[in-house]
C-alpha cells in the first residue's frame, strides 16, 4: 500500500478553515484558520487567540517572543510572554503583504508598493512592545519599476521579490535604514504569485515571472533564478486562468525534498 503523500493522519482540527498559514516557534505552532489565530502545543492540544482580517493567505514571523502576522494590509501581534494579541493600530504603519525576520528587524512590504519596511523588535533591555513604527524607515527597491509583491529572508538576506524583477539586500548597519542593496544582486525574473515563494534545499524557490511571460519555477542559484520546472510542468500551469494566488510549501519525505504549488 502506497500514501501518494504524507499528512494523512488526523492530528486536530482548527475552526472551519481555511488554512492560511501556518508558523512554528518555542515547541509550539500557529495557524491560522478562517478568521481566527490558535496556538498548538506539542500534546495537539488547541487555544484560540484572537481574531484576523482577509481571506487569503497570510505570512508570518517572529523573533523568537512576538509573532507578526502579515494579513495582506491590515496586521497583527502576539507575545507569548504576556499572550497579548492586538491588531497594529500605529497610524505610520502601512500594512504588510509579506514579512521576515532579520537581525534584530522585521522586514516587511505594504501592498500595493515599491517600499521595503523595517521595525526594530529588540534592545539591550529585551524585547520592543508593542512594536513601535516609523513611517520614514523605508527603502524602495527601484531597480526596476514594477511593484514589490513578496520578502523572504534567506541565510541572513533579504530577497525582494517584485513582478519583473529580485534585489538582494543586506544588513549594512545604517543608521536610518538599516539594508543596503547588495550590487550584483540584481535579477530580471520576477514572482507571478507573492505566496509561491518559499525555502527547500538550502535555497529559495518560486514562481517565476518577466516581460515575456510567466508560469516557469525557478530555484535560486546565487542570486539569479534557474529554471526547475519542465516544459509539461510550465504546460500545465500555464493553462491555469490565474496563477498569481498559486500557494507553495516545502517539505521532506525519506530525503526527499518537495515544493509543492497549489
Amino acid at each position: 500500500f502506497l500514501n501518494r503523500a504524507p499528512g494523512l493522519r488526523l492530528l486536530a482540527t482548527l475552526g472551519t478553515g481555511p488554512v492560511r498559514g501556518l508558523w512554528q516557534y518555542n515547541g509550539y505552532g500557529y495557524v491560522v484558520s478562517g478568521i481566527t489565530l490558535y496556538k498548538i502545543d506539542a500534546a495537539w492540544n488547541v487555544t484560540t487567540l484572537g481574531t484576523v482580517s482577509g481571506t487569503g493567505p497570510v505570512s508570518m514571523s517572529d523573533n523568537g517572543a512576538v509573532l507578526f502576522i502579515a494579513c495582506n494590509g491590515p496586521s497583527y501581534t502576539y507575545f507569548d510572554r504576556t499572550g497579548d494579541f492586538r491588531q497594529i493600530t500605529d497610524s505610520n504603519f502601512e500594512g504588510a503583504v509579506t514579512v521576515g525576520y532579520l537581525d534584530g528587524y522585521f522586514v516587511f512590504n505594504p501592498p500595493n508598493s515599491q517600499k521595503v519596511f523595517v521595525v526594530e523588535t529588540l534592545v539591550p533591555a529585551g524585547y520592543i512592545y508593542p512594536l513601535v513604527f516609523d513611517a520614514l524607515t523605508y527603502a524602495s527597491a527601484e531597480g526596476s519599476p514594477d511593484g514589490l509583491v513578496s520578502i523572504i529572508i534567506d541565510h541572513r538576506e533579504a530577497w525582494l521579490f517584485g513582478t519583473n524583477s529580485v534585489e538582494v539586500w543586506y544588513d549594512a548597519g545604517n543608521a536610518d535604514f538599516p539594508l543596503e542593496r547588495i550590487q550584483g544582486a540584481f535579477n530580471e525574473i520576477g514572482c507571478a504569485a507573492p505566496y509561491s515563494v518559499a525555502k527547500l534545499d538550502n535555497g529559495i524557490f518560486w514562481l517565476g515571472a518577466d516581460a515575456r511571460g510567466n508560469g516557469i519555477v525557478y530555484r535560486a542559484n546565487g542570486y539569479t533564478g534557474q529554471r526547475v520546472s519542465t516544459h509539461a510542468i510550465e504546460f500545465a500551469i500555464q493553462s491555469y486562468p490565474t496563477i498569481s494566488d498559486a500557494i507553495a510549501y516545502t517539505y521532506q519525505q525519506e530525503g526527499h525534498a518537495f515544493y509543492v504549488l497549489i
